[in-house]
């Protein structure tokens, strides 16, 4: 760049940073000066702008390396205080979800449904609905009084459920002919079981492999856990609370979808980006997004706007479990390293003193991976 372009450089310059904003911040920390520099020394004389090419291979190498390291992102000892965060909250919004949708119904019950959709459906049929109530509270109680394990056994029964009516429901759409047939009773586990399904998953898989609702509550404290929850009910909840209001109102419109959807961001923007801890409850929270914005897609087949949000609610619902355990066997290493620095300074202590007569060799120490 020559130097009667003082003004052209300058504005390359901060281009250049912008993109550079791709790579994490570790990664900027260290070798910023040094790519920064060797961006502006092969710049064009007169250039101003990065090139189209040079453009997408910075954002595309930064984006890889953010992928390399989410592994290590969720191993971090932020990812598992995040999932005990999941773990006290999840199962709290799941419950509060689960009232606002038979209030709804009930509400609803009088209404002229709208034409080409269910209304509001509930999860499970009339019957069985308390009995799912009661069961969530019990995963909410049984969690908070530090019965870790029986809580995630019922949220996983649950989960696996609602999964396979959701699968159960996908095949039947999917099966070829001009109609679909599908047993009305079955119809009353769709509607609006999706993002449900994705946060039962969620503090299924949190209850299992985090410290626990305890440690959850004590990172955030009653009053910042019951904003979440509250707030989180509220986004998750927009159309619900929407037929609470007015019974009668369009909510498979893509008005109301997209209001959903903003609800939803807000929610979990607002309640739960607070630090390293914060933004990783956010983005485990913000799977739930994913079948809204599946349902916001414009297909004219009733069968595909039906199978699209069912099969996208079952890929988000498993895809937490793998996140999940990635944070949990991040912790059991850490546990291990940290036993086998203790088991040698033991022995090493015990050598000195002369309590064993030769050092101990390298294999010996049980907690050191053969």
């Amino acid at each position: 760049m020559p130097a009667r372009d003082p003004a052209g450089a300058a504005a390359l310059e901060r281009r250049y940073l912008r993109l550079l904003r791709c790579y994490p911040p570790t990664h900027r920390e260290f070798h910023r000066e040094e790519m920064l520099g060797v961006l502006l020394a092969t710049a064009r004389p007169g250039q101003r702008t990065p090139g189209l090419g040079q453009t997408v291979n910075l954002a595309a190498c930064g984006l890889a390396i953010r992928v390399r390291r989410i592994p290590g992102w969720l191993a971090a000892d932020a990812g598992q205080d995040a999932l005990a965060v999941v773990s006290l909250i999840a199962p709290a919004v799941v419950l509060i979800l689960l009232a606002l949708q038979q209030a709804a119904i009930t509400a609803y019950a009088g209404a002229r449904p709208p034409v080409g959709y269910p209304g509001l459906v509930p999860v499970l049929p009339s019957l069985a609905e308390p009995v799912v109530g009661l069961a969530w509270l019990a995963v909410v109680l049984l969690g908070l009084t530090g019965r870790q394990r029986k809580a995630a056994a019922i949220a996983s029964i649950w989960l696996t459920l609602a999964v396979l009516i959701l699968v159960i429901l996908a095949t039947a759409v999917m099966q070829p002919g001009p109609n679909v047939n599908v047993p009305m009773t079955l119809f009353q586990f769709a509607g609006m079981a999706d993002v449900p399904v994705v946060l039962v998953s969620l503090a299924a898989c949190s209850l299992v492999f985090s410290p626990g609702p305890r440690r959850g509550l004590a990172i955030v404290g009653w009053r910042r856990a019951c904003l979440m929850i509250a707030g989180l009910a509220a986004g998750f909840g927009f159309p619900s609370i929407v037929q609470l209001v007015h019974p009668a109102a369009p909510i498979w419109d893509l008005a109301f979808r997209l209001l959903g959807i903003l609800a939803i961001a807000v929610a979990v923007t607002v309640t739960c980006v607070r630090g390293p801890v914060g933004r990783r409850v956010a983005g485990l929270v913000a799977t739930g997004l994913l079948p809204s914005l599946a349902v916001t897609i414009p297909l004219r087949d009733v069968p595909a706007a039906f199978l699209v949000p069912m099969l996208v609610s079952l890929l988000a619902a498993v895809l937490v479990w793998p996140v999940a355990i990635v944070s949990w066997r991040g912790r059991a290493e850490r546990r291990r390293r940290l036993a086998e620095r203790a088991w040698d300074a033991r022995q090493a202590g015990r050598y000195r003193r002369g309590e064993i007569s030769q050092w101990p060799r390298y294999g010996d120490n049980p907690f050191r991976p053969r």
